[in-house]
């Protein structure tokens, strides 16, 4: 993470990161999506398309660290069997969300990244679309689940991630050096006086 923490100029940002993990499925019955929204696994990651997805999903998040990676890299990372990711369509075929799977541990998968477009947070979406990453990733027949999140990620998103039956296990401060080119939202309450 240092080389991608130090292109200037940059806004510091300090964060509280959370990791969380779920030792066994839910014991409780997972949510069905709306009628006619449907997941799609993407065989193949045109990285346009990627960069378009991670940042209109994650602009007013903060997320900015796959922003500034090369094409290269991404299409070196989407191209191990072992990275998916699944799109969430609306009943227009018409991209609504995302969620990333990584499985190159073969022991825990970890939910990189999940979220939903700016127009259906809010809408009660969040949990039968997480509830169907739960089920793609115990699909996975791993030992435990991972995931995180910060303090700049969606308000909602710990309680959710806590609901669904992760445990908390560590929070970690972070510096983040968020690139001014990326010209992102910073919430004011992060911004150093």
């Amino acid at each position: 993470m240092s080389a991608i923490n130090n292109i200037r100029p940059a806004t510091p940002v300090t964060v509280a990161i959370t990791f969380l993990r779920m030792d066994h499925p839910p014991k409780y019955t997972l949510l069905d999506l709306p009628e006619g929204y449907v997941l799609e696994k993407l065989s193949f990651i045109p990285i346009p398309l990627y960069r378009y997805i991670y940042g209109t999903v994650g602009r007013e998040c903060c997320w900015w660290m796959r922003r500034v990676l090369s094409d290269q890299y991404l299409e070196q990372l989407f191209s191990d069997p072992f990275v998916e990711v699944y799109v969430l369509k609306d009943p227009k075929d018409i991209i609504s969300g995302f969620f990333e799977l990584d499985c190159r541990l073969k022991s825990n998968v970890n939910i990189a990244y999940f979220g939903l477009m700016p127009h259906l947070v809010g809408k009660g979406m969040g949990t039968a679309f997480f509830h169907q990453v739960l089920r793609y990733a115990w699909g996975k027949h791993p030992r435990c689940l991972r995931i995180n999140t910060c303090n700049l990620d969606h308000p909602r998103a710990l309680k959710l991630y806590k609901k669904a039956g992760f445990e908390q296990f560590k929070v970690e401060t972070e510096l983040w050096n968020i690139p001014d080119v990326l010209n992102l939202p910073i919430p004011k309450k992060f911004l150093k006086k």
